[in-house]
């Protein structure tokens, strides 16, 4: 592929200043001319240039004025201006720096000079503009989690615009099980390299005090997001300190099994929570003070319900202080309105739109600041619900399956909260009744087939087992012995005694179900 040539621009309103520096460059570079300050604007607009040689008196917009409306605008602002001028006075030079140039050139000029210091500062650029690239992969590696596909429920979408320069957003998700996870988002003051390299600590210092709070409690319950923030912060303040920065953040736990969302926020965006229900957005917000403020109180959650359909957007302050041509802001009253009228049409689709509306808004696709989203939705019919079915062959190993699926079941039962030990018991009584059927339905034949339906109703758990095999009288077979004179009867027993309820019955076409139903209590709001 052949290599495009840099895109120099000439400003000059001396026709022969401009021949002398074509003829001068023409041969290793591409070249655009205008020849007063609105044409040099127009023209950077549209081609964007990779230097431009700005003459300073000119009829109308000076060349100060131009390199000023440069600098102020996102998409121009990098650019390198060199002056190139007969304006010799020290004054003169002073000014053309404090408005952004790079350099600064007298005429009548040397054509060996032009050329160096034009070669010098496109090789500058260049080397910038790879150092971006080098500091952005960095960022997008190190700063940028990757959310976890295999949590019920829920659904994840991400949103990243980089800017031209790195600064120290960053996220990233702590899965605990397949119905548990937490999500922080969090920026750092200050831009750049540094910014992005305090980030990656504060993440690396997360997952090690996860997991030297999950070694230290017991593995059944998870550390509290506000014993998290404390841990993080108490490990990092003296690092804050010494840089003199501080981090804002917001982390939050999203737990199935309740639908409930307990976080920590620390100064950070407000988090938009849209209620299908309602139609409407609320915004979370916490009473915490950032990271690396000293001798505050103790860190404190919060925790909010939520519904099949909900979802919660998590962003940083680059998508709201956005600006438009006005210097007008984004703002947050704008992205509440845009995530409220068109939540509708599902989070997957609502965060590309989110993205055309800010750059339509922006005129732009480049950015002060990085833009970082991360919306979460709650599937409107939910992977766990109040109802399931499994089928399995009459053989022995199928019964690991049976546990794990029933546990599966209880644990994800939206606005219930069963006990492990409860949990454990209702495993070993569905153990009994899949290995009776194995057994003594079916005996000797293989290949048939036991269908299971789980559900709740009026607050209990119902667990029907169903098969084809020989009918079952629970009447004939007679009370376990404790004596151990009799081996016989003891499945009966323990279903009896760790379930709250045991029918059996076999309807006209041979069909035989055993009903199990367990009662859990009130459902949580």
């Amino acid at each position: 592929m052949k290599k495009i040539k840099p895109l120099i621009l000439i400003v000059d309103d001396n026709s022969t200043n401009i021949d002398l520096l074509v003829n001068t460059l023409k041969n290793d570079y591409r070249l655009g001319v205008a020849k007063n300050g609105q044409k040099a604007l127009d023209y950077t607009e549209k081609y964007l240039p990779d230097l431009i040689l700005l003459d300073i008196m000119m009829p109308g917009m000076n060349g100060y004025e131009v390199c000023t409306s440069l600098k102020a605008a996102t998409q121009t602002k990098d650019i390198p201006v060199i002056f190139i001028t007969a304006m010799t006075e020290a004054a003169q030079k002073t000014r053309a720096f404090e408005a952004g140039a790079v350099d600064y050139i007298t005429k009548p000029f040397n054509k060996a000079e032009v050329k160096a210091r034009v070669k010098i500062h496109l090789s500058l650029k260049k080397a910038r503009k790879h150092e971006i690239y080098i500091a952005s992969k960095i960022q997008k590696t190190l700063l940028l989690g990757q959310p976890p596909h295999d949590i019920q429920g829920i659904k994840i979408d991400q949103l990243t615009i980089p800017s031209q320069k790195v600064d120290g957003d960053f996220y990233d998700f702590f899965k605990f099980n397949d119905q548990c996870f937490d999500l922080v988002v969090g920026d750092v003051m200050g831009k750049g390299i540094p910014a992005a390299l305090l980030g990656t600590a504060i993440k690396s210092h997360f997952l090690r005090v996860l997991n030297e709070l999950i070694r230290l409690t017991d593995r059944k319950k998870f550390p509290e997001p506000e014993k998290i923030i404390s841990s993080v912060h108490s490990g990092m303040i003296d690092q804050l300190e010494d840089l003199e920065t501080f981090v804002t953040l917001f982390y939050a736990r999203f737990d199935m099994t309740k639908y409930l969302l307990s976080f920590v926020d620390c100064g950070h965006m407000r988090t938009i929570h849209f209620h299908a229900d309602s139609n409407r957005c609320s915004l979370l917000r916490g009473v915490n003070m950032p990271l690396g403020f000293p001798e505050q109180e103790p860190f404190k959650q919060t925790s909010v319900s939520f519904k099949p359909g909900d979802l919660f957007v998590f962003y940083s302050d680059g998508l709201t202080e956005a600006k438009n041509q006005d210097g007008v802001l984004y703002g947050e009253k704008r992205l509440v309105d845009f995530v409220q009228k068109n939540a509708g049409i599902g989070h997957e689709k609502l965060i590309n739109i989110i993205r055309k509306d800010i750059t339509a808004f922006s005129q732009s696709e480049i950015f002060d600041d990085d833009l970082t989203c991360v919306i979460i939705g709650i599937d409107k019919k939910s992977a766990m619900s109040d109802k399931a079915k499994l089928e399995i062959r009459n053989d022995l190993i199928e019964l690991a399956q049976v546990r794990a699926f029933v546990r599966k079941f209880c644990e994800g039962i939206p606005g219930f909260h069963i006990d492990n030990n409860r949990i454990s018991l209702i495993e070993l009584a569905v153990t009994e009744v899949t290995t009776n059927i194995i057994k003594h339905a079916y005996g000797k034949h293989t290949g048939k087939q036991i269908r299971i339906n789980a559900l709740v109703s009026d607050n209990n758990i119902i667990l029907r087992f169903c098969d084809w095999g020989k009918s079952f009288n629970p009447e004939s077979v007679p009370p376990p012995v404790f004596d151990g004179s009799q081996s016989g009867g003891f499945g009966l027993h323990i279903i009896s005694h760790t379930v709250d309820k045991v029918i059996y019955s076999r309807d006209e076409k041979g069909k035989n179900c055993t009903s199990l139903k367990i009662k859990i209590g009130t459902r949580t709001k």
